[in-house]
């Protein structure tokens, strides 16, 4: 038995008994995420503020992200922004995205556990098919664009990348980002 089917209901226990901030499931096990720093939410906010405008009538830039389930790679993410048909929150019941329905993923690095986006949700996204990951890194005033999933001598990953700082007009995706709207850690 391979250990997302093991570990999913534990994972699914934890959020439902311990209103946890959110869960995450993935090789190294489940893994609960304790709530975010201020500007951790401010450039969430912001940055859903600049995409909301830019999406389709059939689409939504939305935060506060149910979980991407992806039972084929064994993953469970809990992205804190994603853009996605209406169409997939419409389903009826306990809603986890499907990852073709994702258009677009978005994390802010949490200072405790960068590697925990550069590393291991940047192999994770592109074997889910995702077709464009952007990091936000408030510790270093960057943001990284990660596209064009496919098949790299590591396995399925991101072919493209193109890194940025704060103060940056950035595309991602085909929606326009202004970066100058995030702010660093207060640390940083």
């Amino acid at each position: 038995m391979r250990a997302y089917e093991r570990l999913r209901p534990t994972a699914v226990a934890i959020m439902e008994q311990l209103d946890a901030y959110g869960v995450e499931l993935d090789d190294q096990g489940v893994h609960v995420m304790m709530s975010p720093v201020n500007r951790h939410e401010l450039a969430i906010s912001r940055l859903l503020r600049q995409l909301l405008p830019q999406v389709g009538p059939e689409m939504i830039a939305h935060s506060g992200t149910p979980e991407i389930d992806d039972p084929a790679t064994g993953r469970l993410r809990r992205p804190d922004l994603v853009v996605v048909p209406e169409a997939a929150l419409a389903r009826p019941g306990l809603t986890y995205l499907r990852p073709e329905d994702v258009e677009l993923v978005v994390e802010v690095v949490s200072a405790p556990n960068p590697e925990n986006d550069y590393e291991h949700k940047a192999a994770d996204y592109p074997a889910m098919g995702i077709p464009t990951y952007v990091i936000i890194d408030p510790r270093k005033s960057t943001v990284t664009i990660l596209s064009d999933p496919g098949p790299t001598p590591e396995g399925t990953r991101y072919r493209t990348r193109h890194d940025h700082v704060f103060g940056d007009q950035i595309t991602a995706g085909g929606y326009a980002i202004d970066s100058s709207a995030f702010l660093p850690y207060e640390d940083a």
